[in-house]
C-alpha cells in the first residue's frame, strides 16, 4: 500500500530543515570558540576567507568530472567575514556535490554511488562540522540523510538538496 505524504508533513519537513540551517549560520556567527580550527573566530576580509576557500577546494576530493569554481562568488569583496567562513563555504559545496553525485548513480551505477557516500562519511571529520561551527542537530541530520541512502533511500538528500540549495 503506498504512504503519502500530506502537504503539512512535507511543508513541517522543509521548514525544519530550513530552521535547521539557520540555526547553524547563527551559531557560526555567534561562535567564539578557543578550541577552533584555526586558534581564533574572530572577523577577517575576503581575500582571507578567498584563500581558505581555494585551500580547501584543492585540499577535497570531487566528483568524477566536477570541477569547483576557482573563485568565491557571490560575497561582498567588502564586508567583514567570521574566519573559517571560506573553507565552510567550500565544504557546503563538497557536501553538496557528493549528495548530488549520489543521488545521480544511485539507481545507475553501484560504483560511484558508494564513492559518494564514503566521501560524505569524511564530513564529520571535516571542521565545517566541528563543534565550533555546527550543532549536534546538523550533524544528526546528515547521519540520517547517509544512513537513508545507504537503504537507497534518496528522500534525505533530496529534501536537504531543495531546502538548501537553489538546484
Amino acid at each position: 500500500m503506498k504512504q503519502t505524504i500530506s502537504k503539512f508533513e512535507k511543508f513541517s519537513k522543509l521548514l525544519l530543515c530550513i530552521m535547521i540551517s539557520s540555526l547553524v549560520v547563527i551559531l557560526a556567527g555567534c561562535s567564539a570558540s578557543p578550541n577552533s580550527d584555526t586558534g581564533t573566530r574572530g572577523f577577517t576580509d575576503f581575500e582571507t576567507i578567498e584563500k581558505e576557500y581555494l585551500t580547501t577546494i584543492e585540499n577535497l576530493d570531487w566528483p568524477e568530472g566536477f570541477t569547483p569554481p576557482d573563485t568565491l562568488e557571490g560575497e561582498d569583496t567588502g564586508a567583514s567575514f567570521q574566519v573559517g567562513y571560506g573553507d565552510t563555504r567550500a565544504s557546503n559545496l563538497w557536501e553538496y556535490t557528493w549528495m548530488k553525485e549520489w543521488l545521480d548513480t544511485y539507481n545507475t551505477d553501484s560504483q560511484r554511488a558508494a564513492k559518494a557516500l564514503e566521501e560524505l562519511e569524511k564530513a564529520f571529520d571535516m571542521p565545517y562540522m566541528g563543534e565550533d561551527r555546527c550543532d549536534d542537530a546538523t550533524r544528526n541530520y546528515l547521519r540520517q540523510n547517509i544512513d537513508k541512502a545507504k537503504l537507497g533511500d534518496p528522500s534525505g538528500f533530496t529534501e536537504c538538496i531543495r531546502a538548501n540549495y537553489a538546484d
